[in-house]
């Protein structure tokens, strides 16, 4: 009995010699990476302000605090890297050739990553019967109606990839985010003669609800901080976006949330 009390009392021992150096390095890993400081700041303006809504309220908190919110790696596509789809790229052909015949000339490569991304969404969304309905609106936001806003190698949809009273069930309340990113850029017609590097581009619940899209648009323009377009103003283009583009998907999150939550202490 005593031998056995004895062989007990060396196995403790020895058990909590071996854990007490493994509980110090777990507490010094964990003061050596600490919470990034300006993910408070997304977190205090999500809780406490109404414009919370369009950032979209985050399914989790954890992914606030982990500085991923508003822009997610689950919510990021990296162009063209998804598999090219034989008929939307026959489709895009198409569009272009009709486009080009009323006279508005239009890149077949921005066609197809539009069709591209249009796809993947859809899935996500569980609507792939309206992958043509929305590569089109975007389109026609894109390549028609909005083409002035692009500068700085990057684009915010004013409106989105769906139409009025198309609800769908998005992840984080009333609205995601998702980052396109195209590390080779494409050619569109913007203010500055930039290639476009980064989409943005809202997913809404409903569109028009609680808010209409441009509440949105420009709540995301100041806290990205685009700079206004001047057409006498002689500055060089912002590359931020364009290097943020070549970036894996979650180091882009981080990087572009950190730009917001810098720029939300000034519109608070």
């Amino acid at each position: 009995m005593i031998e056995r009390r004895e062989f007990l009392q060396t196995a403790i021992g020895t058990v909590s010699a071996m854990a007490i150096p493994a509980l110090h390095r777990a507490s010094a890993n964990v003061i050596a990476d600490p919470r990034p400081e300006w993910t408070t700041k997304i977190e205090q303006t999500l809780v406490a302000s109404d414009d919370r809504e369009l950032l979209g309220i985050p399914k989790s908190w954890q992914s606030a605090r982990q500085g991923l919110h508003p822009f997610s790696p689950e919510r990021v596509l990296i162009l063209p890297r998804q598999a090219r789809d034989a008929r939307q790229a026959g489709h895009a052909e198409e569009i272009a050739q009709a486009w080009g015949d009323v006279g508005v000339p239009i890149n077949v490569e921005a066609i197809r990553l539009i069709f591209q991304a249009a796809s993947v969404l859809t899935q996500v969304y569980r609507v792939q019967e309206r992958t043509e309905d929305w590569a089109s609106r975007m389109l026609v936001w894109l390549l028609q109606f909005y083409s002035s806003v692009v500068q700085d190698h990057q684009w915010i949809v004013p409106g989105g990839w769906q139409g009025f009273h198309e609800p769908v069930e998005t992840m984080n309340g009333i609205v995601d985010w998702w980052l396109i990113l195209i590390p080779q850029g494409v050619e569109v017609r913007s203010t500055d003669g930039t290639r476009l590097h980064t989409l943005i581009t809202p997913v809404y619940t409903e569109v028009g609800k609680p808010r209409l899209p441009a509440f949105f648009w420009d709540f995301m323009a100041r806290a990205i901080e685009i700079q206004p377009y001047d057409p006498g103003a002689t500055r060089p283009a912002d590359g931020s976006m364009r290097e943020r583009s070549r970036l894996d998907a979650k180091s882009a999150c981080l990087d572009l949330n950190r730009r917001i939550a810098a720029n939300l202490t000034q519109m608070a």
